[in-house]
């Protein structure tokens, strides 16, 4: 650009200086001519004008040429010059110049007119003029030899600067960009004779350390929001405004196809579907619990319309577990009802009969309603024992005598035992002289209790025979509880262990519990670090063996 300002300048200014060279010449030779004209006739000056290369004219104020040296006596058919530039010019102020191409002779001339008193006495314009076209061409051949030498110039500082300034520059960078990509502090790094690389390199030092700081904080947000997503129970899947997958945590794999992008190919059921399409032509928030049935499994589906963004975040969490309490709260209650109902029902009847009953009969009606007391202790004594365990994850272990746990297994269950006349023998193979248990006694206890319960209640019509055998090893103590009752069916081995379940046989007995008693002895098993299994056959008896950690 400067380049181009200072050749259009220059040739401007010598354009210029041309132009007043050539006026001021022109100028001196109508000095001369206007002497000429008054003393001499038009022959005369032809005469001294007829091999001059200047040309010479006599033009009257009305425009008419009156002589011209290039076509004397010629002037009548000369057109009239009236209109031209420097004849206007010198009516206004007296001189006039111009430079253009000739109508005549076709070639670009320089003319300068004044008004001037001819020999008659006559006022006239005396005009000469010269050739200009020689000096237009020098102005050309300046003007290209000045593109000429710019351009050259221009090739010659771009060779320089690619083949050795920039290259020297490349060099000075990759420098930096070593020490950059070696997290270096520079402190070698010398450009005494570049201090503009010298700034440069210290602007470069403290961006590096800010954008090292700035990863170091991004990693880490990177690594908490990683950790955050992946450890929530909800799978969570950001999409874009043209719905397309932007991150997606590894929760509930199953439900995604793999490799896909679009929501419509990625999630595999359209039941959550729906809930996305809802959402994005509504362009609103959604939430809402869907049923999958291949799943067989309950799933809440929430999608939030972000809009600033207009993005869309799905969340997706498997309720099954929640929605099978609710059902179980729900038979809990109604099965508390019905255990608490049935006794107290027997209870008030027998009261009302109590008073008007004839003596024989009260002695009879009172053990009954004692009977009820009882059912309904036992009743509210399993809700709490539920209840309790549901509670509290604790295990207390503690060393305990056997001794001390026969003698509480027999008061505990000392009216069922003597009622049934029930003989409870021990069989144990324990590691230790000292006969000592390191158990939660509590636990244990009411784990026996209910099995040994359990074995008197359904011991049919023989005499209850049960045996207790515990063997102790390194780690776990394998316990068992065998009886010679009615057993039970294999249809029916795997219900046992559920809430308010009974035995087909014994859903009419006076002398069933709750129901409850099984599994609060799985849930205590389980709590105390083991598992339970049962070995039984319809008419010939039932095993329970359970361990449990030392």
């Amino acid at each position: 650009m400067i380049e181009i300002v200072f050749v259009t300048t220059n040739i401007s200014f010598l354009s210029a200086l041309y132009k007043d060279g050539a006026k001021n010449g022109l100028k001196e030779n109508v000095f001369i001519i206007s002497n000429l004209i008054k003393e001499y006739e038009k022959e005369d000056y032809q005469q001294i004008f007829e091999n001059s290369d200047m040309r010479f004219n006599i033009i009257a104020l009305d425009g008419k040429v009156i002589y011209d040296s290039r076509k004397y006596n010629e002037e009548e058919k000369l057109e009239n010059h009236s209109n031209r530039k420097e004849v206007l010019e010198v009516r206004d102020i007296g001189t006039g110049f111009d430079i253009r191409k000739s109508s005549i002779s076709d070639e670009t001339m320089a003319y300068y007119a004044v008004k001037r008193i001819n020999r008659e006495g006559e006022r006239v314009v005396v005009r000469v003029s010269k050739n200009y076209g020689e000096t237009l061409k020098i102005l050309r051949l300046i003007f290209i030899a000045e593109l000429l030498f710019f351009t050259f110039l221009n090739f010659t500082i771009h060779a320089f600067y690619k083949n050795y300034l920039k290259r020297d520059l490349y060099r000075k960078i990759e420098v930096i960009e070593d020490f950059l990509k070696e997290k270096g502090t520079g402190e070698n790094l010398y450009f005494e004779k570049d201090p503009w690389i010298l700034n440069l390199w210290d602007v470069v030092q403290k961006w590096q350390k800010q954008n090292l700081e700035n990863i170091i904080s991004l990693n880490r947000e990177k690594r908490i929001l990683h950790q955050i997503i992946t450890s929530i129970d909800s799978s969570i899947c950001l999409f874009d405004e043209k719905l397309g997958l932007i991150i997606k945590n590894s929760k509930f794999n199953y439900l995604y196809e793999k490799d896909k992008s679009n929501y419509l190919n990625l999630i595999k059921d359209l039941e959550i579907i729906d809930v996305m399409k809802k959402a994005i032509n509504e362009k609103q928030n959604q939430k809402s619990e869907v049923y999958i049935l291949r799943l067989k499994r309950y799933f809440s589906v929430n999608v939030k319309y972000l809009e600033q963004d207009q993005r869309y975040l799905l969340s997706v969490k498997d309720i099954t577990a929640t929605k099978g309490m609710i059902e179980v709260q729900k038979t809990f209650i109604s099965n508390v009802s019905h255990e608490l109902k049935t006794p107290l029902t027997n209870i008030k009847g027998y009261v009302i009969a109590l008073e008007d009953a004839p003596e024989p009969l009260r002695i009879q009606f009172i053990k009954t309603i004692k009977n009820n007391i009882d059912k309904l202790e036992n009743i509210i004594i399993d809700f709490l024992n539920i209840s309790k365990i549901e509670s509290s994850n604790i295990v207390s272990v503690e060393k305990v005598p056997v001794s001390r746990m026969k003698a509480e297994l027999q008061a505990a269950l000392n009216e069922r035992i003597k009622s049934s006349g029930a003989n409870i023998t021990y069989n144990l193979n324990l590691l230790n002289k000292e006969d000592e248990l390191k158990i939660d006694f509590e636990k244990v206890l009411t784990i026996l209790k209910n099995l040994v319960e359990n074995a008197i209640i359904y011991g049919g019509n023989e005499t209850p025979k049960i045996e207790v055998s515990i063997i102790e090893t390194k780690s776990r103590y394998k316990i068992g509880v065998k009886d010679n009752g009615v057993g039970i069916g294999p249809e029916e081995i795997e219900k046992i262990f559920e809430r308010f379940y009974r035995v087909d046989k014994a859903r009419t007995s006076n002398k069933a519990g709750t129901g409850l008693g099984l599994s609060i002895v799985k849930e205590l098993v389980e709590r105390c670090g083991g598992k339970i299994d049962v070995i039984s056959k319809e008419g010939k008896g039932t095993i329970f063996i359970f361990t449990i950690l030392k």
